[in-house]
């Protein structure tokens, strides 16, 4: 059970002038309104950033808070700048009647029809990825990791996709214009602009707007700052209902695993579970409930949750936790096998352990602890909380002179995912060149990305760099999730490498963090599939791949000295 709350009146948290603005027409509606602006604190990135920003309001309520066009491109930019360290990026705005159109440095486009109230794209992909960008999409940063590793650019390739229209009419979400003046809700922006290309979200809590990158170090501070404003409970009848259309939108467009659940639209789902009057509630605790509710039981999908309050419950509120089959069942066996690892590794399991003939890599995460980092300079050890470094440390005593090993077991068996990155780097010293394609649900659009590592750090790429020449095995279970079932899913793929344990947990969608107008923050599985592709055709990874051995006992996965015996007794 949630904690009880008291109501509360709601107060505007901050002494802000209001300006009456031009009589504007809210397009698609025939009624007048008056646009107030009001000028708040903005912190971009961190508390050390503060800066103001002007937000524009079509009632009294200063509740759904919307931007100017101009205010738009100039943050689009500057998030792209500073937070994405994309220099290249730039954005030019043509104004014509109700359309605006945002045109990028590579020349593809954003057309917003402020009076349809939609946003068109002749290439969706195109216009938010990188402007360093070698293909349509891309998981590697300007510079990669670390400058032993490239991308293979004669063997990679994308596919584009098909034009995408955003209608925000059917949604009941309205774009403001009048005499060369245009708006748009801060919650949208957020939500298409930033959201899934950048990973920032825009927070707003009627005091200050806060340019909060999901995860970072630097937000932890600022969403602290975010909190600080008193929790109002009681929302508007206007937020409330357009915090409800805006999730139905973003839901509709992005989740990437709609066919899967059998849904077409998120509206009628949340009627048919019963769940629509409670999201639409103007009690946030009644809304935030459902909406933990929606995430943790019905879409179960590990990747999708309840991440943060909004700061109109505050910070520690409690929510209703409720969990469906699939969290419940990965928990249970996460527990199993760690239990088991436990018996045979008290203390810590290592990160590499020589058996006999057989070498094992043991990792639990794909994480980089430094990107900064250079291998050429610093040798890398055996570290479990940097996966790049154990690799290049493992392969270093795999190769060394007079070397007895003959197999090496990679261990992903409580794996619950991590960087993408750090993953295609690992998968590449593995094979020499790996090869990792990313599928848009959204348009079609698909790129087949290659890498390869330089694993000897001789300053080479060449045919030295993989460990093809020893017998590969990779072992999983149902938690090697996410990045954890990524990888052996491209071992397997690769033909190279045998998969011995259970069936892996699956997760195929790059996490895509969202906030609603009222304040909760979450994340869904995004558009963009993490896929292997064979024989030309993509196979996404959500149902986690089968072991060639099976192994279905987890202490059997631990008491190497008989693994390492069934192991040399498969050749």
């Amino acid at each position: 059970m949630g904690r009880v709350f008291h109501k509360k009146i709601p107060v505007l948290l901050v002494v802000i002038t209001l300006i009456a603005g031009t009589i504007l027409c809210a397009c698609g509606n025939s009624s007048k309104e008056t646009i107030r602006s009001a000028e708040v604190p903005m912190y971009f990135y961190s508390i050390d950033q503060q800066d103001s920003i002007n937000l524009y309001f079509t009632d009294d309520s200063l509740d759904i808070p919307y931007l100017d066009i101009d205010t738009v491109e100039e943050l689009i930019e500057r998030v792209y700048h500073e937070i994405n360290e994309d220099n290249g990026y730039s954005l030019d705005v043509e104004k014509s009647g109700s359309l605006v159109t945002f045109i990028r440095d590579n020349q593809y486009y954003m057309e917003i029809d402020f009076d349809k109230d939609t946003f068109s794209f002749k290439d969706f992909d195109a216009f938010f990825v990188p402007s360093w960008s070698k293909t349509i999409m891309d998981v590697l940063s300007p510079d990669g990791v670390f400058d032993g590793f490239i991308i293979s650019e004669d063997s990679s390739y994308s596919r584009y996709g098909s034009e995408v229209v955003i209608d925000l009419k059917k949604y009941g979400i309205d774009l403001v214009a009048d005499g060369g003046n245009y708006y748009i809700p801060l919650q949208t922006v957020s939500d298409i602009m930033l959201a899934l290309p950048c990973y920032v979200l825009l927070l707003y809590n009627e005091k200050s707007v806060f340019v909060y990158e999901y995860g970072s170090e630097t937000g932890k501070d600022l969403l602290k700052k975010w909190y600080e404003a008193e929790p109002v409970q009681e929302k508007s009848e206007a937020l409330s209902e357009f915090s409800y259309n805006e999730l139905c939108m973003v839901m509709d467009y992005y989740y990437g695993l709609k066919e899967y659940h059998g849904i077409d639209s998120f509206d009628k789902f949340f009627s048919d579970v019963a769940l629509k009057d409670a999201l639409k509630s103007q009690d946030s605790a009644v809304g935030a409930n459902a909406l933990s509710v929606f995430l943790d039981l019905y879409i179960d999908d590990s990747h999708s949750g309840y991440t943060l309050n909004s700061w109109r419950l505050g910070m520690d509120a409690e929510v209703e936790s409720k969990y469906g089959h699939s969290a419940l069942s990965m928990y249970e066996s996460s527990m199993k096998y760690y239990q088991a690892r436990m018996e045979y590794f008290p203390e810590e399991v290592p990160g590499y352990q020589e058996v006999g003939n057989t070498a094992y890599i043991t990792f639990d995460s794909f994480m980089t602890k430094d990107k900064d980092v250079d291998y050429y300079k610093e040798p890398p050890t055996a570290d479990t909380e940097d996966t790049i470094g154990l690799f290049l440390y493992a392969y270093s005593q795999i190769t060394r002179e007079n070397s007895p090993i003959e197999n090496v077991v990679f261990d992903v068996s409580l794996n619950g995912g991590g960087d993408t990155v750090t993953a295609s780097y690992i998968i590449s010293l593995i094979l020499g060149e790996g090869t990792l394609c990313i599928h848009d649900t959204l348009t079609g659009a698909y790129a087949n990305e290659s890498f390869r590592a330089d694993a000897n750090l001789d300053g080479q790429f060449d045919e030295k760099d993989s460990l093809l020449d020893y017998n590969l095995y990779c072992l999983t279970s149902p938690s090697s999730f996410s990045c954890g079932n990524l990888m052996p899913s491209v071992l397997k793929s690769s033909g190279m490498v045998r998969i011995i344990g259970e069936q892996s947990g699956g997760g195929a969608c790059v996490v895509m963090p969202l906030s609603t107008a009222d304040g909760t923050i979450l994340q869904i599985s995004g558009p963009n599939r993490l896929s292997y592709m064979k024989n030309g055709s993509i196979y996404d990874i959500d149902k986690g791949i089968e072991p060639d051995y099976i192994i279905d006992k987890p202490e059997h996965f631990y008491d190497r000295a008989k693994l390492t015996d069934y192991i040399n007794s498969l050749y």
